[in-house]
């Protein structure tokens, strides 16, 4: 599988914004806030969201110290599918957590076309398989 040659970096939950993310809305499919404001000071390289009732929202940063990372999830419309509506303090602590420690980080952006272009290529599943495509249109932008 094509992600065994790239690495998911744990040091990013270092980086997480605590104070904007607990203040945000806690609604269904209201992940686009919380995926572009997870790391603090970074800057938004592209973010794309499926955009329909249930889905996957995908985003690439640029964190502070120059490298890149991307990060996906998944939503649901209902409080019943999807973990961020009414969750507890405790709960978004958790899934931001588990959102940082499964980013990839790359050093330049040109190492994370390569990386969203691979999965098109690999006959396996991934985690990205359906989102890195358009992922990497919104980068390109």
């Amino acid at each position: 599988m094509i992600e065994k040659k790239y690495k998911q970096d744990d040091s990013l939950q270092n980086l997480i914004d605590w104070e904007s993310i607990m203040k945000m809305p806690r609604y269904a499919g209201g992940h686009d806030d919380q995926m572009k404001g997870l790391i603090t000071g970074a800057k938004v390289v592209g973010h794309w969201n499926e955009r329909d009732y249930q889905g996957m929202v995908a985003t690439c940063i640029q964190i502070p110290d120059g490298r890149f990372a991307i990060y996906n999830d998944y939503y649901g419309s209902c409080s019943g599918c999807d973990a961020w509506e009414d969750s507890t303090d405790e709960e978004v602590k958790n899934m931001c957590i588990n959102l940082a420690n499964g980013a990839y980080v790359f050093n330049s952006l040109e190492d994370v076309k390569e990386f969203l272009l691979s999965i098109e290529t690999n006959t396996g599943w991934s985690s990205w398989s359906n989102c890195n495509i358009s992922l990497l249109e919104e980068i390109n932008k």
